[in-house]
């Protein structure tokens, strides 16, 4: 394949920390490692840029939002516009259709500048009673971008529903999220690993957004009960931050639990892979998981995942075999003491887990994926611009040299 110019664009990347961050963050990086050119198009922020080995350009707009990470204004896309005419970009990436940065470039790409542009879909809608409302802000926001990737099956459901009729036909293809598994990879000793962080016994971890919707809050409860069965020779380990964190601290003083269940609070990237190298069952109560790329992290370290059978995660989980999916939360509670009390298990299935993740979910694999969604999109057929543009060009031109009077 030739070499293309891509421009990845999200409000959410570098310096603050998560999911699509990383995702952005990786996908420039193989791009760029296999000859293409990246730029990536987001918010201010203080961050070595330098250091990265792809361009990055941030724009401030007059709508800021900081506890959101998100900023936009005519006068940044006014900005954008112009690296656009300097670049001459083949290809525009969005990430998250909730990002307003995400959105503003994909439709400046296609709607003005004749750049075919995608979206790729991170997470569910979720419900609100403003649900009617955003969803057409969403539809009518949308309609210039030529197609979109969701990461996982349920994802690609809840964007159809979306968009409803105004999809118009595009496309949307489901690939989920790569992962580094040279970076994300088993301890070569797991005993020792743990015995350095200071545990013993089986360490069951979690490592989550503190929301509600994560449900990370009945891990103190279900603690209690696995002390009743098995003693005080298990421990929790809750890693990361949020609104639910003081609601946590309270549940661990009322269930009992201090000295079993450790509350780390937000960890770089280098110390959660060391708990989960140190960890024998990686435990998701959440039940509205648009993929589950902290259960896949877990998986690429060789441990088993107990969760609950329901939205991304049970996608990348295969029940039996690199862990168990859970109806409900008693069924939750009895596949997390299945596992405790089956060594042997563990380790079958944590074996299992890193071949699965080494088969399906290596950037190897996905950056070639999106490769192939690039050249379909380009190949689509091209966005009408805006009328108001194309008002615009017309009135710029002079209606002479338009040719309106020559039907």
């Amino acid at each position: 394949m030739e070499s293309l110019k891509i421009a990845l664009a999200s409000d959410w990347f570098f310096p603050s920390v998560g999911g699509i961050e990383y995702h952005v963050h990786d996908l420039a990086t193989h791009l760029t490692a296999i000859g293409h050119e990246v730029h990536v198009i987001t918010r201010f922020g203080a961050y070595p840029d330098e250091k990265l080995p792809y361009d990055v350009h941030r724009f401030k707009g007059r709508i800021t939002i900081n506890s959101l990470h998100v900023s936009i204004g005519t006068d940044m896309l006014k900005k954008v516009n112009e690296l656009y005419k300097k670049e001459h970009f083949d290809m525009t990436h969005g990430h998250s259709i909730y990002s307003p940065t995400a959105v503003g470039v994909s439709n400046l790409s296609s709607g003005i500048r004749r750049v075919p542009s995608m979206i790729t879909n991170h997470s569910f809608l979720g419900n609100s009673m403003l649900n009617p409302a955003y969803i057409a802000v969403l539809r009518l926001s949308l309609r210039k971008v030529n197609s979109f990737i969701a990461v996982s099956e349920a994802v690609e459901r809840d964007l159809r529903s979306i968009l409803g009729k105004s999809l118009r036909g595009r496309p949307i293809y489901t690939i989920p999220n790569g992962i580094d598994t040279e970076f994300w990879r088993p301890a070569e000793d797991k005993e020792e690993t743990k015995s350095e962080l200071g545990y013993k016994g089986v360490v069951v971890t979690t490592t989550s957004r503190l929301t509600k919707r994560k449900r990370v809050h009945i891990i103190p409860k279900i603690a209690r009960t696995i002390r009743e069965d098995y003693g005080d020779n298990i421990t929790f380990l809750i890693i990361g931050d949020g609104p639910e964190r003081k609601n946590i601290e309270e549940a661990i003083k009322k269930y009992r639990v201090n000295d079993m269940v450790k509350l780390l609070g937000k960890q770089p990237r280098e110390n959660i892979k060391k708990y989960l190298q140190a960890s024998d069952i990686y435990l998701s109560p959440t039940i509205y998981e648009a993929f589950g790329l902290a259960a896949l992290e877990a998986l690429a370290c060789g441990v088993p995942v107990v969760a609950n059978n329901h939205g991304g995660i049970s996608e990348i989980v295969n029940h039996n075999s690199s862990g168990l999916l859970s109806q409900n939360d008693y069924e939750l509670l009895q596949n997390l003491r299945k596992l405790i009390e089956d060594e042997e298990l563990r380790e079958k299935m944590g074996k299992e887990a890193r071949r699965s993740v080494e088969k399906r979910f290596t950037w190897d694999k996905i950056v070639w994926d999106i490769l192939t969604v690039y050249k379909e999109t380009m190949n689509l057929t091209p966005m009408q611009p805006f009328a108001l543009y194309k008002l615009y060009q017309t009135l710029k031109r002079g209606i002479a040299n338009a040719s309106v009077f020559n039907l």
